[in-house]
């Protein structure tokens, strides 16, 4: 079976469809079906019976379950609110990679997916609703998150982030939920009831029942697993803690604005470092304008080449003539980079020409252009990958640590009527 990584699980092809059905919950504007329950319920308890943990009874289980729908369904009623679409060439683009990761064409993907009776039709509707959930997060939880350059630094200098082969950590949570503003009863029967949890651990229970019983976080039905992460992509309260525990140990509660944490260090792994191919190039940009036709911007490029090939400097016809505002004062230098980082045309020349060659004139999405390769290298760029870690290792930590409060939010502030049977 391949790994999607999708909350959402696709259907088998022919799956027996009720012909009753009937409201469970009323979620804003939006309904949530019995059958969608069944069917995710379903779903859940293969996943659960898959990886050998024993189950958590159904009442439980059930009660997760709707949870988990009602949070997706405000979501995407967010999402269609603010007019989030998923194009089918986006969708279609990410299916290729999901294909390739598995080593697949796209055609190969499809046709693998039926040989396990699983409806292409319906991945592609809930990698759709995935997507959708995701733009709405981060435009959610995006705008919250401020890095300013002096957490990089401090980051780049600490012990941590010097560590260029820093461990990797698979590592499992379950989230007791404390609401802002509750009251210290509310808390100490949050942290009880957490110790008990680590309690039941001890006394032999399995961490992901556990998690799939107890946690509201938002890995709960995958038995708490956050996946692999380095120690500086944990939220910052985690890492002590971490740090401390050995394979198949579990920490102490740990507390947050979230609520009651408890951590199971599942396994360990090493990282490495980063080399690049660069290219050093300088271009001339002519575009057409209201007043230039396409034709004769075509002519106006061609002969500046010739007037290059008559030896005239690159560098003077560039501030002359480029309409490029980033590299005209500059000669047309470009500076090292990683070709794959420009339009696919400019790349393509750009690797086929020689070095201290110019190219013929060409057009890409930008218009019409002149290069001239000056030099080719293989680089450590590590420095500079650890600079762009480091605003993503925060930016991740922050946009974890708010996504839960967000979607707690989100949640109380919904209207949320269950019919769920008691």
């Amino acid at each position: 079976m391949f790994a999607f990584f999708l909350i959402f699980s696709p259907i088998k092809l022919g799956a027996k469809i009720d012909l009753i059905d009937r409201v469970i919950a009323v979620v804003d504007s939006g309904v949530i079906m019995e059958t969608e329950l069944n069917q995710r319920l379903k779903q859940v308890i293969g996943k659960i019976r898959e990886s050998g943990t024993e189950l958590p009874p159904k009442k439980i289980l059930e009660e997760q379950v709707l949870e988990r729908l009602i949070v997706e369904e405000i979501q995407l009623q967010i999402g269609e609110k603010a007019g989030i679409k998923i194009s089918d060439a986006e969708l279609n683009s990410t299916l290729s990679v999901m294909a390739s990761e598995n080593a697949l064409t796209l055609e190969e993907f499809k046709k693998s997916l039926e040989s396990e009776e699983i409806s292409y039709r319906e991945l592609r509707d809930n990698l759709r609703k995935e997507m959708i959930m995701q733009r709405v997060q981060r435009g959610k939880v995006g705008p919250r998150i401020d890095v300013s350059e002096q957490e990089i630094k401090n980051f780049l200098n600490s012990e941590e982030g010097k560590s260029r082969l820093a461990e990797e950590y698979n590592v499992q949570q379950i989230l007791i939920p404390i609401k802002s503003g509750s009251s210290k009863e509310k808390i100490k029967e949050a942290q009880n009831k957490a110790e008990l949890i680590i309690e039941k651990f001890n006394q032999g229970e399995a961490f992901p029942k556990l998690a799939t019983t107890y946690s509201a976080g938002q890995n709960a039905l995958e038995g708490g697993s956050l996946g692999w992460k380095k120690a500086s992509e944990l939220p910052s309260l985690f890492i002590e803690e971490i740090k401390k525990l050995k394979i198949g140990e579990i920490s102490n509660v740990i507390m947050s604005g979230a609520g009651c944490h408890i951590l199971l260090l599942a396994e360990k792994r090493g990282s490495t470092v980063r080399f690049e191919d660069q290219t050093n190039a300088r271009h001339i940009l002519v575009q057409s304008t209201e007043i230039r036709t396409e034709s004769q911007t075509e002519a106006l490029i061609k002969d500046l080449h010739q007037r290059l090939l008559e030896g005239e400097s690159f560098r003077e016809l560039a501030r002359q003539y480029s309409e490029d505002p980033g590299s005209k004062m500059q000669g047309g230098e470009l500076g090292w980079s990683d070709p794959s980082t420009y339009d696919p045309a400019f790349k393509g020349v750009m690797n086929e020409t020689e070095v201290n060659e110019v190219s013929l004139p060409f057009k890409s999405s930008y218009g019409w252009h002149i290069l001239e390769v000056l030099g080719r290298r293989n680089e450590d760029v590590s420095e500079e990958v650890r600079k762009n870690r480091a605003y993503q290792i925060i930016f991740t930590r922050k946009f974890e640590q708010e996504l839960q409060r967000t979607l707690v939010e989100m949640r109380a502030e919904a209207y949320v009527d269950i019919k769920l049977d008691s």
